[in-house]
């Protein structure tokens, strides 16, 4: 494929460059009778994908906005709450149902591997660890598909990719997560087999064939490429050890190098032969997309090829690579501790106990503005109430149970804070349980909407609206917009 009919359609250097490079590296490992199939799809655009948030949203609505905002949509054929958009009046990254976290823009290719757990094991609250989570796409699909139950360590090395993954977390409406920053080579040896699930979405050469803004191909050396299988291999080992005999784990990249891919695989099967499971991925989704056995005079272990190669064509996605391994026993080392885990103190923490007043009077704010009950709320969630300074949070019962003294980054969801004129809740706490609210809304028109969402102050009319009182702001269609305080003849707005 040259230069002028490649899939990017121009001469741009480094990835243009990277894609060439890639091609004829990988062209002999397809099969050949998929080979004209797969060059055929390198002309095409990728469309643009996303899924829904189902703490927020459901087909019936997702209805509702096709039509509103003409969306021409094809549903993924392994991820029920995917869709890929054909045509669009409005983008989905410009409507009021993305910024409230209503769905989540994803390339189809990233929505495979949660789709390969047994889908009962994530609906039976497990303590599950993404291991490399941010910026935190993988890890909304784990709580969706969970429907935010059990509890999802969010791990990151990166301190810079931290604040990414708190921001997306917030907006999806999550309760039940902690952020960590750690090396992932050390949870093993900190946390051994412990938990249910575990994903590792690894750091990757990214070489998809097709180059995304998310993930842009990118020239690549062999040694750097070697140094990355062996970083991914180690970063496996740790999840393994970290992983209860009996629990899953999805190893995934967004490259096709099968340095990275089956060859780590085939390395973890080796050195812990009789330990580790491939589960065969035809198992799990509609059509073939099988692992190689072989590349370049290497030959991996045959269980491999139960692993999932998505060769672009094959899905219409960009290429990437998943495979769900079973751990069958422990490890020899499986029961040591570190002793270098880290350790602080609950109480050196930032959170405290509520006093028994504050709860009870949290509880009937709770209840007076929204109609909410704040009891139900933390039984059916599992989760209990804390405090941060003069703000109210709700955080999950089973890391105060399990990791309370391990150092996080963020924890749970804040409900409200303190202020001189009383509570200010927080919009996408609200957002989370707006379905099951009741009391003061007003619906706004667009161009109101757009002031209200730009933070401003709004003046519509408040007749039957008590001054002081909470009120919940829908635009015309009904969507949650945040919330504000009635004022002589406004709605401060608490989103500023």
């Amino acid at each position: 494929m040259s230069k002028k009919n490649s899939q990017k359609n121009n001469s741009e250097t480094p990835r243009q460059d990277a894609f060439d490079a890639a091609w004829e590296k990988y062209r002999p490992l397809v099969p050949v009778d998929e080979l004209d199939a797969l060059e055929e799809s390198l002309h095409k655009p990728l469309l643009q994908a996303f899924r829904l948030n189902p703490l927020k949203t459901d087909r019936n609505a997702l209805e509702e906005m096709a039509q509103r905002y003409s969306w021409d949509l094809e549903p993924i054929a392994f991820c029920p709450e995917g869709f890929r958009v054909r045509s669009a009046g409005t983008p989905p990254s410009m409507t009021v149902e993305h910024r409230m976290g209503h769905y989540y823009i994803q390339d189809s290719a990233s929505m495979m591997p949660v789709m390969l757990y047994d889908t009962d094991r994530l609906k039976d609250a497990p303590l599950v660890l993404d291991l490399a989570a941010s910026p935190g796409g993988k890890t909304t699909h784990l709580i969706g598909r969970s429907l935010d139950r059990g509890l999802i360590l969010a791990n990151d090395s990166s301190a810079s990719r931290i604040p990414a993954l708190k921001t997306v977390l917030k907006n999806w409406g999550s309760v039940n997560h902690a952020i960590t920053q750690f090396p992932g080579e050390s949870y093993g040896d900190w946390f051994p087999n412990t938990f249910d699930l575990i994903l590792l979405d690894a750091p990757c050469s990214m070489q998809s064939l097709v180059s995304l803004d998310s993930h842009p191909m990118r020239p690549i050396t062999e040694r750097e490429e070697k140094a990355l299988a062996q970083r991914q291999t180690t970063l496996l080992q740790s999840a393994l050890k970290a992983l209860r005999p009996g629990g899953q784990i999805v190893y995934s990249t967004c490259t096709l190098s099968p340095d990275e891919d089956e060859a780590v695989v085939d390395a973890i099967l080796k050195t812990y032969p009789g330990k580790v499971h491939v589960c065969d991925a035809a198992e799990r989704i509609p059509w073939p997309a099988p692992g190689i056995t072989s590349a370049y005079g290497q030959q991996f272990d045959p269980a491999v090829k139960g692993a999932v190669r998505l060769w672009p064509h094959r899905y219409e996605t960009a290429g990437f690579f998943a495979c769900l391994l079973q751990k069958i026993d422990y490890f020899e080392n499986g029961r040591e501790h570190s002793e270098t885990r880290p350790y602080r103190p609950w109480e050196k923490s930032s959170f405290s106990i509520a006093k028994a007043s504050e709860i009870s009077d949290l509880a009937i704010w709770l209840k007076d503005s929204f109609g909410l009950t704040m009891d139900d709320l933390c039984r059916e969630t599992g989760t209990t109430v804390m405090k941060r300074g003069e703000e109210f949070w709700m955080l999950p019962e089973r890391f105060l149970e399990t990791f309370a003294t391990l150092p996080c980054k963020s924890i749970g969801m804040r409900i409200a804070g303190q202020s001189s004129g009383g509570l200010i809740p927080d919009t996408d706490w609200v957002c989370r349980f707006f379905g099951r609210t009741a009391g003061n809304r007003i619906s706004v028109e667009p161009d109101m909407k757009r002031e209200w969402l730009n933070g401003a102050d709004i003046r519509p009319d408040l007749t039957g609206f008590p001054k002081g009182s909470i009120v919940m702001v829908l635009d015309e269609n009904g969507i949650f917009l945040g919330c504000g305080r009635v004022s002589a003849d406004r709605i401060r707005n608490f989103n500023k």
